[in-house]
C-alpha cells in the first residue's frame, strides 16, 4: 500500500512539474511583449510558478529513488537491458530538465535586478527565452512521464 502511495506521488509530482511548465508558458505566450502585465508576471508570478517546479522536482527525485529501490528489492536487483536503458533516458531527461530550469531561473533573476534599476526594456527578450526553456521542460517532461509509463508496466 504504502509503495503505491509513492508510486502516485511520483507520477503526481511529474504531473505537477510540467503543468507548472505549461501554465507558464501559456500566460507567457498570452501577455503581450513589453506590457505590464508581462512585467509583473516575470516580477511576481514567475519565481512562484518555477519554485513549485523545483519542489515538484525534489519530491520526484526522492519517490523515484525509492521506487527504484522497491523495484529493485523486488527482482533482486535483476534489471533487464531496456528497464535499465530507459531508466537511464529517465534520468538524463530529468538532468536536463533541472539544467533548463535553473537557466531559466537565473534568467527571471537577472531580470528582476535589472527592473529594479528601472530598464524595462529587457523584460520581452528574457520572458521570450523563459517560455522556451519551460517549452522544453513540457516536452522532455511528456517524454519521461510516457517512458514511466513503459516502466511500470515492465
Amino acid at each position: 500500500m504504502f509503495a503505491t502511495a509513492i508510486l502516485w506521488t511520483h507520477a503526481a509530482a511529474g504531473a505537477i512539474w510540467v503543468g507548472a511548465c505549461a501554465c507558464f508558458v501559456i500566460a507567457g505566450l498570452a501577455l503581450a511583449a513589453g506590457s505590464d502585465e508581462q512585467r509583473n508576471f516575470t516580477v511576481n508570478a514567475a519565481p512562484k510558478i518555477d519554485m513549485l517546479g523545483l519542489v515538484a522536482a525534489a519530491v520526484l527525485l526522492a519517490t523515484g529513488l525509492f521506487n527504484l529501490m522497491t523495484a529493485g528489492i523486488s527482482r533482486r536487483f535483476a534489471f533487464s537491458t531496456a528497464f535499465m536503458t530507459v531508466l537511464a533516458i529517465k534520468i538524463a531527461l530529468f538532468i536536463a530538465m533541472i539544467v533548463v530550469m535553473t537557466w531559466s531561473m537565473r534568467i527571471g533573476a537577472v531580470i528582476r535586478a535589472v527592473l529594479e534599476r528601472g530598464r524595462t526594456d529587457a523584460v520581452p527578450g528574457a520572458m521570450s527565452r523563459m517560455v522556451r526553456a519551460h517549452i522544453a521542460i513540457v516536452a522532455l517532461g511528456g517524454i519521461a512521464l510516457i517512458l514511466g509509463m513503459w516502466l511500470i508496466g515492465s
